[in-house]
């Protein structure tokens, strides 16, 4: 497959550069926001003109959706609930682990139901059940199973806000720039980390969490909705176009010979030709894709690099303040992590369409196995923590890229959304409760050396499964038995 020219937008360019200039005059809270902002305009810049808009919306929806919200705002909303209420900080937390399981538990017969009935209509409806459920949070009880019973509910209703369901409508847009386009769209979540993250502390301080909660499903309704609803498509057909905003066959001007159809009316609009109407549908299906090895090989290797992650990534500041890093520094490594976390995401793409993407997977996940020995080791101050951080979140941003890109490569796009339903069930098992075995490791050693070790190793476990899946397979064609590679 020839590898895509890359060309940037020079307008975009130049908005990225603009939004920088507002850094050193924004409130120090969203300094992060704004540099997200800008690695927004650079990466859509990257991106042909007629996909940015379902691009932006994959962005904005997965910024404002279930993962954003799970991963940023629940921890921020933690010393304010757990001070009204009196609960301990394992009552809280115990939120995510119900969260986490009702995820592992859905995804994959979500992920069907998105093959089957496309996602524009469930993101829709999600996003609006999803913006109630958090409003409703205005009225929490002091029962922690009040909590629980919201956040259970939430996979369920948030389902089409999730990365399970917009990776889907990546896939069907992208070919030959599908690496690059999951990046972008993939790094909304980072970005909702750094956007998020700064409104849901500013609303907390202005209105309290109730109002906070109040605030982020209204800002859901008024921001997210209105994008997702003009901008977000299942197939680009539907937009008029081909994937990676070619032009879609068929589609002549007004008038022209190549527009006539026979038996058609003068001057009747346009018809595109039958084959271009919707993207070609490759690959195995979902039953066919887990009869192979390799499906079992890769789901392995992301619930081993999942636990690897979410054990350092979900209880960072803790593992700093423990190394004797004071709680203003630890929380702007955190930062400096997370800013990292939307370069990885949105590069890692970019470079699995340009080289086979195992090697890609496998150099990425060299730099966490540096940033958790920096760790392990305790010295150095806050500049190694900074290193160690960034290390981490070039990997933590690039494991979503990598999942859909190797999911498509190997088992194509015929059940790409219950496909990557399972290893994204795998994804979440390992790092909703890999938290609990950092906490216990200390507990137990009063260090967390021993388990950052241990993580240590299951990167570059996960690093030789990855490597070990082999050559991309010729896919077959869904309708006639033809093949063709992805």
């Amino acid at each position: 497959m020839a590898h895509p020219r890359l060309s940037l937008d020079g307008r975009l360019v130049a908005l990225a550069a603009a939004i920088l200039l507002l850094l050193p005059v924004s409130p120090p809270l969203f300094r992060g926001a704004v540099v997200a902002l800008a690695i927004v305009a650079l990466v859509l810049a990257a991106l042909p003109k007629g996909t940015r808009g379902v691009v932006s919306a994959t962005m904005v929806g997965l910024a404002t959706g279930i993962a954003s919200v799970n991963l940023f705002a629940v921890g921020i909303f933690q010393g304010p609930i757990t001070a009204e209420f009196g609960w301990t900080q394992t009552q809280y937390s115990l939120v995510t682990v119900v969260g986490t399981v009702v995820t592992v538990l859905s995804s994959p017969f979500i992920g069907r139901l998105f093959d089957r009935q496309g996602v524009r209509r469930w993101a829709l409806t999600s996003i609006v059940l999803f913006a109630l459920a958090l409003m409703s949070l205005y009225w929490l009880s002091p029962h922690p199973w009040h909590f629980y019973a919201v956040f259970a509910l939430v996979p369920i209703i948030g389902a089409g806000t999730s990365s399970v369901a917009y990776s889907r409508v990546v896939a069907a847009w992208f070919d030959e720039r599908r690496g690059q386009a999951f990046g972008a769209a993939l790094a909304g979540i980072g970005i909702g980390g750094a956007v998020l993250s700064a409104v849901t502390q500013y609303l907390i301080g202005a209105v309290g969490w109730r109002g906070a909660y109040l605030g982020l499903g209204v800002l859901t309704l008024l921001v997210t909705l209105p994008i997702v609803f003009w901008k977000l498509r299942d197939t680009p057909a539907e937009a008029g176009l081909a994937p990676d905003g070619l032009p879609l066959r068929g589609v002549e001007a007004p008038g022209s010979a190549a527009a006539a159809v026979p038996g058609a009316a003068p001057g009747a609009a346009p018809v595109a030709a039958p084959s271009a109407a919707a993207p070609a549908l490759v690959g195995y299906s979902a039953a066919e894709s887990r009869r192979q090895p390799r499906f079992w090989s890769m789901l392995v290797a992301f619930l081993l690099l999942a636990v690897a992650i979410g054990g350092v990534l979900i209880p960072l500041v803790p593992i700093l303040r423990a190394r004797g890093i004071p709680a203003e520094q630890a929380a702007a490594t955190q930062a400096t992590l997370g800013l990292a976390l939307i370069f990885g995401r949105a590069f890692a793409g970019f470079l699995m369409d340009r080289f086979f993407a195992p090697r890609v997977a496998a150099l990425i996940l060299a730099f966490p196995v540096i940033g958790v020995l920096l760790l392990a080791d305790g010295g150095g101050g806050t500049t190694l923590a900074l290193v160690a951080a960034a290390c981490i979140g070039l990997a933590a941003g690039a494991e979503l890229d990598v999942i859909a890109v190797l999911i498509t490569r190997y088992f194509g796009n015929r059940a790409y959304a219950e496909n990557y339903g399972w290893q994204y069930a795998a994804w979440t098992l390992g790092s909703g409760f890999s938290v609990l075995v950092t906490n216990g490791v200390y507990d137990a050693f009063g260090s967390h050396a021993p388990a950052l070790w241990g993580y240590a190793a299951l990167f570059v476990l996960s690093g030789l499964l990855i490597l070990r899946l082999g050559r991309y397979p010729v896919l077959p064609t869904a309708a006639a038995g033809a093949t063709r590679n992805l």
